[in-house]
C-alpha cells in the first residue's frame, strides 16, 4: 500500500510538470531564456540566494564532476545539495541531499507549495508559463533553501548562458570541456559552443576550466578577464600523473595530493576528478581535510556513466552519445576489456551523427543487438535512429540482430552471453535508463528514496 501511494504521488508530480509544457519538442526560443525562471524565483523569495554554490557546465563529464564535488563536500561534513540533469530513471535522481536521493513525498509537498508561484508567473509574465525544466530547477533551489544546505552543486542542463540554472550566483563555475554536441541548438563550431558555455562565468568569482582546445580556452580566458574572475586551468594550473598502482597524483595551485583513486572507472574520469577537487578547493571559507577529498573521490558514483552493473558476464552501461564521451568509453574498452568477446547493444537519438559514432563501436564488437529507447521525456527529439541497416553496411561480417524493446534486447543479450563476455550498452542515456530497469526497477528506486 505504501509503495502504491509513492507511485501515485510520483505519477502526479510527473503529470503536473508535463502540464507546464506547451510543446512536445524543444524550442530554443522558448526554452532557452531566463525571464520566467527569474520571475518565478523572485515570487518564491529568491531561494537560490541563500547558499553558496558550485555551477558545473561542459559538453561531457559535468555530471560526474558534480557528483564527485558533492561527495567530497559531504565527506567533509557539510550539508550538501546536488542537482543533476537529466534524470536517468526517476526524477528524484536530480535532487540529492548528502548523497541521498530525495523522497517523492518531499518533492511532491514542496511542489505543492510552489504551485501558486507557478500560476502567478503564468498569469503575469509576458513570456508565459515556466517550462517543466524551469520548474524543476526552481524546485531544486527551494529544496536546498528549505533543507538549509551549506553548499549546493548544480549541473547545467543545456549550454550555459541561457540555461535556467544560470540565474544561480555561483561562487565557483566549472567548465569540464567543450565539444560538438547539441549543435542545432548551441552552434556548430567549438567557438560558438564555448561562448555559450562560458556564460556561466560570473563577475569576481572563481573559474575552473578543463577545456583543451586553444580557441575555446581563449574565449574562456577572455570572459574571465572581462568579468574579473579568477581562472585555474587544467594544464598550466592543474595537472595530474597516473601512478603504477592505478591511482594518480594531482597538483593544484594550493596543494599536491598523491595516491588518489576514483570510484568511477576509466582514465577520462581523472580529468573530471581534477576539476571536482579544484572546484571544492576554490570555495572560500570551506575546510576540506585531505581524508575527505580522498574518501569523496573514492566513493562518488553516477549511474549510467561507465557503470558496471554485474559480472559474469560483465555488463557495462554507458550513455556515450557524443564524440568526447565515446572516446572516454573506448579508452576503457581498449585497455580493460581487450581480451573479452564483446556484445554491443546500441541505440542513438535521431539527431546524432551515426556516421561518426557507430563505426568505432562496431570495430570493437563481436556481436550486435540493435535496439531502441522508449520515449519518456517532455521536450526532447525522442525518436531513436534505426541502426540495423547502417550497422550492416559498416560491418557486414558481424552478427547483427534487431530487438526493438530495450528490456527484451538486454534479456536476449544476457541469455546468449557467456560468463567471460562483455555486454556493452551504449549510445544514449535514454537507452541506459531503460535497460537499467533490469537490475534497478524504478519502483524499487522510489521506495528506497522514500525510506532514505
Amino acid at each position: 500500500m505504501v509503495l502504491n501511494n509513492i507511485l501515485q504521488q510520483y505519477q502526479q508530480l510527473e503529470q503536473a510538470l508535463a502540464q507546464l509544457s506547451r510543446s512536445a519538442r524543444f524550442d530554443p526560443g522558448v526554452n532557452l531564456r531566463l525571464e520566467r525562471i527569474t520571475h518565478l524565483l523572485q515570487v518564491l523569495g529568491n531561494p537560490h540566494h541563500h547558499f553558496p554554490a558550485i555551477h558545473i557546465g561542459g559538453t561531457s563529464g559535468k555530471g560526474t564532476t558534480a557528483a564527485m564535488a558533492a561527495a567530497i563536500l559531504t565527506a567533509a561534513g557539510y550539508r550538501t545539495g546536488l542537482y543533476l540533469s537529466p534524470a536517468l530513471q526517476i526524477l528524484n535522481e536530480c535532487y540529492q541531499l548528502n548523497g541521498q536521493i530525495c523522497a517523492t513525498s518531499r518533492l511532491s509537498a514542496l511542489f505543492a507549495t510552489m504551485k501558486p508561484a507557478l500560476d502567478a508567473v503564468a498569469a503575469t509574465n509576458p513570456a508565459g508559463s515556466p517550462t517543466p525544466f524551469e520548474a524543476q530547477v526552481a524546485l531544486a533551489f527551494l529544496l536546498f533553501q528549505r533543507e538549509g544546505v551549506d553548499v549546493a552543486v548544480v549541473e547545467v542542463g543545456l549550454g550555459g548562458a541561457r540555461d535556467a540554472t544560470n540565474v544561480l550566483p555561483a561562487t565557483v563555475a566549472v567548465l569540464t570541456n567543450v565539444g560538438l554536441d547539441h549543435t542545432a541548438i548551441l552552434g556548430d563550431t567549438v567557438a560558438a559552443i564555448a561562448q555559450e558555455k562560458a556564460g556561466i562565468i560570473k563577475p569576481g568569482r572563481h573559474v575552473i576550466s578543463g577545456v583543451e582546445q586553444p580557441e575555446a580556452r581563449r574565449i574562456i580566458a577572455d570572459r574571465c578577464a572581462a568579468q574579473g574572475a579568477r581562472l585555474w586551468q587544467v594544464g598550466p594550473d592543474i595537472t595530474w600523473q597516473p601512478e603504477a598502482t592505478g591511482k594518480f597524483t594531482l597538483h593544484l595551485p594550493t596543494r599536491t595530493l598523491t595516491n588518489l583513486s576514483s570510484g568511477m572507472p576509466g582514465a577520462a574520469h581523472i580529468a573530471n576528478a581534477a576539476c571536482a577537487v579544484a572546484a571544492v578547493e576554490a570555495l572560500p571559507g570551506f575546510v576540506l581535510p585531505e581524508q575527505a577529498l580522498r574518501h569523496g573521490l573514492a566513493t562518488a558514483r553516477l549511474p549510467g556513466r561507465l557503470e558496471i552493473v554485474q559480472e559474469a558476464p560483465t555488463v557495462l552501461l554507458d550513455g556515450a552519445h557524443n564524440p568526447d564521451k565515446l572516446r572516454a568509453a573506448l579508452q576503457l574498452i581498449d585497455t580493460t576489456y581487450a581480451d573479452k568477446r564483446r556484445i554491443l547493444v546500441p541505440a542513438l537519438k535521431a539527431d546524432k551523427d551515426a556516421h561518426a559514432l557507430l563505426p568505432p563501436l562496431l570495430e570493437r564488437a563481436d556481436q550486435v543487438i540493435v535496439t531502441a529507447f522508449r520515449a519518456k521525456h517532455l521536450w526532447e527529439p525522442l525518436s531513436p535512429l534505426s541502426l540495423a541497416d547502417l550497422a550492416a553496411m559498416y560491418a557486414p561480417h558481424l552478427d547483427i540482430r534487431v530487438v526493438a524493446d530495450p528490456l527484451e534486447a538486454i534479456a536476449l543479450t544476457l541469455d546468449i552471453a557467456t560468463p567471460a563476455d562483455l555486454v556493452w550498452v551504449t549510445g544514449s542515456l535514454y537507452l541506459v535508463g531503460d535497460v537499467r530497469e533490469h537490475w534497478y526497477p524504478a519502483a524499487m528506486l522510489l521506495e528506497q528514496a522514500e525510506l532514505g
